[in-house]
């Protein structure tokens, strides 16, 4: 994590979560980082069974070794991490992701919400969080550090809850598009003519959509869209 003299400071919390039998892999884009922050999570009794600075060798760690939590840095190698989170959730369906993100991205933190990430964390938390956290996800809840509440109430921004998140899994990218559009006013036939698509094609896709969300009518698509438009 960036500013490690600072930030990365031990701690001793006396959880219950058997810290040996919780395997971690860091992935951080910063050697010196990645380094530091391994050491420090071995002197606290975790199993860290790996790190990695590059994405291609992040996902082929999480495929052989199969760690029970990822600590992923919101950018590595260039790469956004929400948008290869879903191809290693494939992979290892039983690891779960800790966003660590030191860059205020709106965008970036309502995918990463949407994800598939169980744990939330901002710059200027400490490791005394990141052990929260652990505790958390381990028992199969989601947390959100204190830095990143902070950070979403920045943005006019709620907790997207488990409600809203199920809503959103049932629809295909195309259609988290057409809503998306929807909700910032979009003409039906403007939407249709972005996506080359026929307005016939739109409808049914907003047919479909409207059953999947149980909305009732397709009406009550913008409603919706406008509710949610922050992490579409």
């Amino acid at each position: 994590m960036n500013n490690t003299n600072s930030k990365l400071e031990s701690s001793s919390p006396s959880f219950s979560l058997k810290r040996k039998d919780f395997s971690i892999l860091v992935a951080q884009a910063e050697l010196f980082t990645c380094e530091v922050l391994c050491q420090l999570l071995k002197e606290q009794g975790y199993n860290v069974v790996g790190k990695a600075i590059e994405m291609e060798d992040t996902l082929q760690q999480i495929r052989v070794k199969q760690p029970q939590c990822v600590i992923l840095e919101s950018e590595i190698s260039g790469r956004r991490s929400v948008d290869i989170v879903q191809q290693a959730r494939s992979d290892n369906q039983r690891t779960k992701f800790i966003l660590y993100t030191s860059k205020p991205d709106l965008k970036l933190v309502a995918n990463a919400m949407q994800q598939g990430f169980y744990g939330f964390l901002y710059a200027n938390d400490g490791l005394d969080e990141l052990y929260k956290c652990f505790q958390t996800i381990s028992s199969g809840g989601y947390y959100y550090s204190p830095g990143f509440l902070l950070l979403l109430k920045n943005y006019g921004m709620n907790v997207m809850t488990d409600e809203v998140k199920q809503q959103l899994n049932r629809l295909t990218e195309r259609e988290i598009e057409i809503l998306r559009l929807i909700a910032e006013g979009t003409p039906g036939h403007e939407i249709a003519d972005r996506l080359y698509i026929s307005y016939r094609t739109l409808a049914n896709h907003k047919t479909n959509m409207a059953q999947k969300l149980n909305l009732g009518s397709c009406r009550n698509l913008a409603r919706f869209g406008i509710s949610v438009k922050d992490y579409l």
